[in-house]
């Protein structure tokens, strides 16, 4: 049975909102059976509510005054409340890394419930094998075992993801509205803790971003819309204007090892056509270059531009050639005059 200081404890849980949804909804009937509000208090106004209630349901001698007959039902509906949190409150109390499930949107019974109150990312691995870096403040719920046909988590907040691959079931990723499906890949899904704004990543392979469909009774991941991604493209969800934003990561990272295999992985240019220095940086990052004016495609470039992130490569190959760029959606855009076709110059960076 409940003692006087385990009571107390679970109210002043409360009270800081330290409880789960659970055990707040279940707090707030019981005061109200109690007949007692619950608005911003000062500290000895809490501890006459606490010492009311307690002598209320705990008291062995209450059943001998008057108002007890009165309130018959209550009182025994209000103590078995009062169980039912406290044996909430020791198991999850029990748990070191599970904490009480929370609301993370149409997500089914049953699943444990990660959430990381560290500084630092929370690296655990799934049934599958996939592995899953939470991000601090965030939560993750998951099934001890996937399903057949189909790997399902539901994410609020942030966390990076290293899927195992396997054809014959997808792994969802709930995050609020949006849900991104996957065969075997790694991504970042950012969000804070209402989802109302959502970012997916692309680190490698590809995923499908789409927009949760609501209107089905069933459990089934129905989604609709939405977009596809490839390597370091993203794409930001709003819940304002239900839409999607696509773009480019904010670094892109080459598609295969950073350090150069190959003479063809360095970036040394000798007197070559600009197109030709656009091919090999669409190949290395997997992102699609677009000359506006074909003038561009005469002109010469020769340099070293290796051990350069992208951006500044693009930086160093447009201000050689008097061009500018943009990045539009997932292609990046470049402008300028470009050169004769009966006199291209060389030009060269140091």
């Amino acid at each position: 049975m409940m003692n006087k200081k385990h009571f107390h404890t679970l109210i002043d849980r409360y009270l800081k909102g330290e409880c789960s949804e659970q055990e707040k909804k279940l707090v707030e009937q019981w005061f109200s059976m109690q007949g007692e509000e619950i608005p911003k208090r000062s500290a000895r106004e809490n501890e006459k509510i606490k010492e009311r209630v307690w002598i209320a349901v705990q008291d062995k001698t209450v059943s001998e005054k008057p108002a007890v007959y009165l309130w018959p039902k209550i009182a025994v509906a209000a103590a078995a409340i009062v169980m039912m949190l406290w044996g909430g409150f020791t198991y999850f109390s029990s748990k070191s890394t599970i904490q009480p499930a929370l609301t993370l949107g149409m997500q089914p019974a049953n699943m444990i419930t990660i959430h990381n109150t560290t500084d630092s990312s929370n690296n655990f691995r799934l049934a599958d094998g996939s592995q899953v870096y939470l991000s601090s403040e965030s939560s993750l719920s998951y099934p001890n075992q996937f399903e057949t046909g189909k790997r399902e988590v539901y994410l609020k907040g942030s966390a990076f993801f290293k899927v195992v691959r396997d054809t014959e079931r997808p792994f969802y990723v709930h995050s609020g509205e949006v849900t991104t499906k996957v065969l075997g890949t790694s991504f970042w899904v950012t969000g804070n803790n209402r989802n109302e704004e959502i970012e997916v990543a692309v680190v490698s392979g590809k995923v499908s971003v789409a927009q949760m469909d609501k209107t089905p009774a069933d459990k089934k991941s129905n989604v609709k819309g939405g977009v596809i991604l490839t390597a370091n493209q993203r794409v930001k969800y709003t819940t304002v204007n239900n839409a999607f934003e696509t773009g480019l990561v904010d670094n892109p990272a080459p598609l295969k090892d950073k350090q150069p295999a190959t003479d063809d992985d360095v970036f040394i240019f000798n007197d070559v056509p600009v197109t030709a220095v656009i091919e090999r940086l669409a190949k290395t990052y997997g992102i699609e270059i677009i000359l506006e004016n074909e003038m561009l495609s005469h002109c010469l470039f020769q340099g070293n531009i290796s051990n350069q992130s992208l951006y500044m490569q693009l930086d160093l190959l447009c201000s050689s050639i008097n061009a500018t760029y943009e990045i539009r959606g997932t292609r990046i855009l470049i402008s300028g005059k470009g050169c004769s076709t009966l006199n291209s110059d060389t030009y060269e960076v140091t």
